[in-house]
């Protein structure tokens, strides 16, 4: 299928850091404009246009918007309660906004989390990630399996009472793979994801479940994943909820030669964690972007 997920050029390495850059300026740019009572779906559909604007012809998935509780993706979550609901925006509500969209074939998904108002259970769920971004790349580092990696995050925010609720994800997973796909004459979709995209995704995972090789596009606590790290670029998504609070980062680590490095230095989250460091406001402006 010509799916491209490693061996990229500098150049193609610095475009697909350029496309998140763009993708989080969407998000925290809408994110500052809020000012309470829109709905999921407003923001959604929002979202959708503004990266329609900036050129994404397609989406691995469409764009999601989580308000409050739903943040925290409470009891059973099928992949139909990620699709946005009428819930309004509340003073207090922990938020979500996260988007995968395709610019030209290559695929970024990112995801911004930030509290309407304050809420100290936020800020400090917020705290609790930022240990991830370190201790994710260093365990590639030294070795160990995806499955080991993805079980000792679920453990760690288990030990503080948290939920590791990216295992409620399609897939249960802590990230899954950045990709390039081909370019095509027409983009066909399946239940609002590029079909192109997921169906690689669905082949490759099947295929090192059923023991067809080790190369899942997926990264979790499942069989597939019980080897050292695969070259290539991985989207890394830890997500923690806690009663009706949740919180997530994700992003592009490089993975090359089984050596791991964050794709950007300083994505929004982490500008979050120094203002949260420095008991300062970490919620979007209107100019942010």
């Amino acid at each position: 299928m010509l799916i491209r997920t490693r061996n990229f050029s500098e150049t193609a390495l610095l475009h697909f850091r350029d496309l998140q850059r763009l993708s989080f300026s969407i998000q925290e740019s809408l994110a500052g404009e809020l000012v309470g009572g829109e709905t999921e779906k407003d923001v959604a559909h929002e979202l959708v246009k503004r990266y329609r604007k900036a050129g994404s012809g397609s989406f691995f998935h469409l764009p999601v918007a989580l308000f409050g509780e739903r943040t925290a993706l409470p009891g059973r979550w099928p992949v139909g309660k990620f699709f946005p609901k009428n819930k309004k925006l509340e003073a207090g509500d922990s938020v979500i906004l996260d988007a995968a969209p395709l610019f030209g074939g290559y695929l970024v998904d990112t995801s911004y989390s930030f509290c309407f108002g304050d809420n100290d259970d936020h800020r400090a769920m917020m705290q609790h990630l930022a240990q991830y971004r370190d201790s994710v790349p260093a365990a590639v580092n030294t070795g160990d399996s995806f499955k080991t990696i993805a079980e000792r995050v679920n453990a760690s925010m288990n030990a503080v009472g948290y939920e590791p609720v990216h295992t409620k994800h399609p897939g249960e997973v802590l990230g899954h793979r950045a990709i390039k796909t081909p370019k095509l004459p027409f983009q066909p979709r399946l239940q609002g994801f590029d079909a192109v995209s997921l169906s690689w995704f669905k082949l490759k995972d099947s295929m090192a479940m059923r023991g067809l090789g080790r190369k899942s596009p997926l990264w979790n606590g499942s069989k597939a994943s019980d080897h050292s790290a695969h070259d290539g670029l991985w989207l890394v998504e830890p997500h923690a909820g806690f009663g009706a609070v949740g919180a997530k980062w994700e992003e592009i680590l490089v993975i090359e030669g089984g050596k791991a490095r964050w794709l950007d230095e300083r994505p929004p989250h982490v500008r979050q964690w120094s203002q949260i460091a420095e008991d300062s406001d970490y919620r979007p402006s209107a100019s942010s972007g």
